[in-house]
């Protein structure tokens, strides 16, 4: 005799029949799809390192070359700050310097005086024949250095008399026929004295450079 089969059993089988059909191969389906998701989320993170990666190695290629670009421009605003440093110290110290004792000491009658002889007599020495012109600066009288050089020099002088000219110190001596001009006032001592002790006093102020 054969068993009833009642609603509650067609019911399962249905149930079983819609998950053997429908609902493994679907969950099989999904699984694949997850299993392929997974694979290429993992490859998207690789790139997704290996990009993240190449850049970090891009920004410090950068920025390594930004400081070198940066130390560079230090050192070479270093060099000139300390050579314009260098300048400002010898305009200072030593230019200034020298130009105010050179414009003392050649602004002494006596001193005027004898430079004015001696390049009178160094150019008789010579032979040069010719009208000369004595020129001094405005802080000593004239009378003064005429006096010292006495009539028979300042007849050999164009004015018979030095005259006065622009100079803070020292003189000019003007050979008129061969128009020349001897330049011993303040400012073309300081060029020539400077020349000559400009290395010793690099030597000393800045030795340690």
């Amino acid at each position: 005799m054969e068993a009833v089969e009642t609603g509650k059993d067609k019911v399962k089988k249905i149930c079983e029949v819609l998950r053997k059909e429908t609902l493994e191969p679907a969950l099989q389906e999904a699984e694949g799809i997850v299993g392929e998701a997974n694979g290429k989320a993992e490859a998207i993170l690789e790139q997704a390192k290996a990009k993240a990666q190449m850049m970090i190695q891009e920004a410090e290629k950068d920025i390594e070359k930004r400081q070198g670009i940066f130390q560079a421009s230090l050192k070479q605003g270093a060099r000139q700050s300390i050579e314009w440093l260098k300048q400002e110290i010898e305009e200072k110290i030593l230019r200034q310097n020298l130009y105010e004792q050179i414009v003392n000491a050649t602004q002494s009658e006596e001193v005027v005086g004898n430079l004015i002889k001696a390049i009178i007599e160094a150019v008789e020495d010579e032979g040069l024949a010719t009208e000369l012109s004595a020129v001094i600066p405005a802080s000593i009288e004239p009378r003064s250095i005429n006096e010292l050089l006495g009539k028979d020099l300042l007849d050999k002088l164009k004015e018979k008399s030095v005259i006065v000219g622009p100079m803070k110190g020292g003189i000019e001596i003007k050979l008129h026929k061969d128009k020349v001009t001897i330049d011993l006032t303040e400012k073309a001592l300081l060029d020539l004295l400077t020349r000559f002790v400009r290395k010793d006093f690099h030597d000393y102020f800045f030795a340690s450079q």
